[in-house]
Parts: C-alpha cells; structure tokens; sequence
C-alpha cells in the first residue's frame, strides 16, 4: 500500500496541487474484497472535502478500471447499499467480485444538519460547485487510479448528476477513457420543449448565483421523507409542503413519484423518479427497501451552481460542458428511461459522432431511478452494465 502523503506527492506533480489526501483508511467488507477510503480536501477548505474509495478483489487479475461519480447530493457510498445487508451485493460489491476494479467519487457536499448554512456555518465554497468542479475532481481520481496502473484507460460514468459530471469530464479530457457509460443524466438537448421548459430555470439560476445565492435548503426533504416512511409510514408527515392528512408513506410517494414542481429539480416536465402506482399505494418497480436505504445518504443542500450548468445546458444557452466530445473516440453506453431525461438523452448520444461503439439501454416503461432500485436491479441495471464493460476494457 503507497501512503497518502507519496500518493499526494504524485499527483501533485500532474497539475493537482491545491488537492491534497489527507488520510487513506483500509478495510475488508467482504472476505474477498479489499476497500480502501481516501479523504481528499482542495484548497485547504474543509467544506471541499470528499471521498474516493477503491474497492478491488483481493486475490486475482483486474479486468479493468471503472470510475463512478455520484448522483446529486450523494457520497460515492451509493453504489455500496445492499438491502441483503452483504456488501459483496452491492453494485460496488458485484462489480469488484467480477474483477473490476472500482472507484467510487464522492459528489462534493456538505454533510451538515439542516439550518446550518442559514444559521452562521461558512459554506460559501458552494458556490464553486459546478461542473468544472466536478470534472476536476473525476481527473484527479484518474490520476490516484493512475498512481497504481500509469497507463491504463478506465471506464468513466454515473447515475444522474454523475451522468451530467462523466460528460463534463470526458469533454474536458476526451483521450483519458476507453469507455463512458451515462445513466440518465445530460448537459444538452436540442429538444425544443425541454429546452423551453429550462429557459427560465436557467434565467433564476443565473440570477441568484449572481447575487451571491449558493445553496437551496429545499434538498433535505429527500432523506426527511424517507426516513419518516421507514421509521413510522402510516403516522401524519409533520412537512408543511404536504396537504393535512398525508401520511409518511404517501408523501414519499408523492415526492418520488410525481413530477416535481417547475424548478431546478425538474429537468423535464415529465420527470418522475420512480413509478408509482396511487390506486395501490405502492411503488411498481421500485424495492422501498432499497431506496430506504439511501435515505441516511442524502444530503441537505444543493449546489446552485451545478443545478445552473444543467438547467442552462439544457435551455440550449451554455454548451461548455459538450462542445468538445465528439474527439471521444472510446465506447459509450447510455441507459435511458421513459420519466427521466427523455430525447435530451438521445442527442447526447448524437454527438458522439466519432465514439467506436454507441449502445443505449432504454426501457420506456420505467421511472428515472426505477432500474437502480428496481426488485430486479441487477437485470436492468447490473448485468448490462458489466456485459459492457467486458467489450469496453
């Protein structure tokens, strides 16, 4: 094991100097796993913390190196939850037991109980939260990654805002990947709907980051919701949003399976997480577990400013983060669903026009975040994702 402080030295030297590794802890989750976490920290800002964590078999030769970024307001511990409680049955966990190495990238965030931005704590390094950031933080884990393997080229992708930071890297840096995979999540569209839909989105987005707005407190309803539906589903939710007699489980119905108001959560009009049947009360793909178990994981507070990038890319009115992906030539898998990010998914895809190989996944039927969650995850999710990364690397 390379210490911290050789590993920072390293990567250092490849233009990364204001990232600094502050500690690298290792355990074992599963006996034939090894899962090495390190604690990184820009610009000696403890806000701009995060975490990238290795997981690898223990024994055995790798089949490659595939990085993950997180969704929004999430760690890179969200592709380590397994409802069986066995981590080796994570995504994480299966991934690496098929001899992948796995690099998950934390998506930076704050950590803090609600109220605390408002209430004096400095989170003003929010406001440089964007996609850039996000990018930046992706190369420097290729470069720890490439500490340990000098020449290797990984497969680089996400779950949604991951999704949206893949494509901002690879469009940063289109020779360092042989492969990118993006579910559900983009910077562009040339779908006039979509983009009427995000033009004043982005127009308020501007403005507030303008004024020096940073945060929206709004986030912590996503864990709140689902904490009080694990812990007491059939009790009154106390949230003001919901109409008086909600219980706890609808109103994680409500906020999983309805379309969000018009807003920076709300890249469509059509957008619905995880579908839901109201007839019954029930989720129609979604294991509850399963997404119960993220809930502890959500952050409360979200970024302006990425929220910005993806509302103004959207509206057609910054294209930053794609102009330059068609120099990809690696292989690109894309998972698309029916609520999700819809046709602006399929023009992404468009300007991959020199990629080797272009594959989508599309299962109409579903909600945004229905295969990951799904009872059957690892049929919609998994297996096509680990056939791929077999062709790819």
């Amino acid at each position: 094991m390379i210490g911290a402080t050789a590993l920072f030295a390293a990567c250092a030297l490849n233009g990364f100097g204001d990232y600094d590794i502050l500690s690298d802890n290792v355990s074992h989750p599963a006996p034939s796993l090894e899962r090495v976490v390190y604690q990184v920290e820009v610009g000696h800002e403890a806000l701009n913390r995060f975490a990238i964590t290795h997981v690898s078999k223990r024994q055995g030769a790798s089949a490659g190196s595939l990085i993950l970024l997180s969704p929004l307001q999430f760690p890179g511990r969200f592709y380590e939850a397994s409802e069986t409680g066995d981590y080796a049955k994570s995504a994480a966990g299966e991934l690496a037991q098929a001899n992948f190495d796995v690099w998950l990238v934390d998506e930076r965030h704050t950590g803090l109980a609600p109220g605390s931005c408002e209430s004096g704590v400095d989170c003003s390094a929010m406001a440089g939260w964007d996609n850039n950031a996000a990018s930046k933080d992706a190369l420097f884990a290729l470069a720890l990654l490439r500490s340990f393997h000098p020449w290797e080229k990984p497969v680089l992708g996400g779950f949604s805002a991951g999704s949206s930071a893949a494509l901002a890297t690879v469009n940063r840096a289109p020779d360092e990947f042989s492969g990118l995979f993006m579910y559900e999540g983009t910077l562009y569209t040339k779908d006039p709907t979509i983009a009427a839909h995000n033009d004043p989105i982005c127009t308020t987005l501007q403005s507030e980051t303008a004024a020096g707005t940073f945060f929206d407190p709004s986030f912590a309803v996503f864990g709140e919701v689902l904490g009080l539906a694990h812990s007491d589903p059939s009790g009154l939710s106390p949230l003001p949003i919901f109409p008086p007699g909600t219980t706890n489980e609808q109103s994680m119905f409500y906020v999983f399976g309805t379309p969000p108001p018009p807003g920076a959560l709300s890249p469509t009009a059509t957008f619905v997480r995880n579908m839901v049947d109201f007839s019954t009360q029930k989720f129609v793909y979604t294991n509850e577990q399963r997404l119960e178990l993220v809930g502890p994981l959500f952050d409360n507070y979200g970024a302006l400013a990425g929220l910005r990038d993806l509302s103004c890319g959207l509206a057609g009115r910054d294209d930053e983060f794609v102009r330059n992906v068609g120099s990809f030539r690696g292989d690109l898998l894309m998972f698309v669903e029916g609520t999700g990010f819809g046709q602006a998914m399929f023009d992404t895809a468009k300007l991959f026009d020199h990629a080797r190989h272009v594959d989508i996944d599309s299962h109409p039927e579903l909600g945004e975040s229905d295969p990951y969650f799904a009872f059957r995850w690892k049929q919609y999710f998994l297996e096509p994702l680990e056939a791929w990364l077999r062709r790819t690397l």
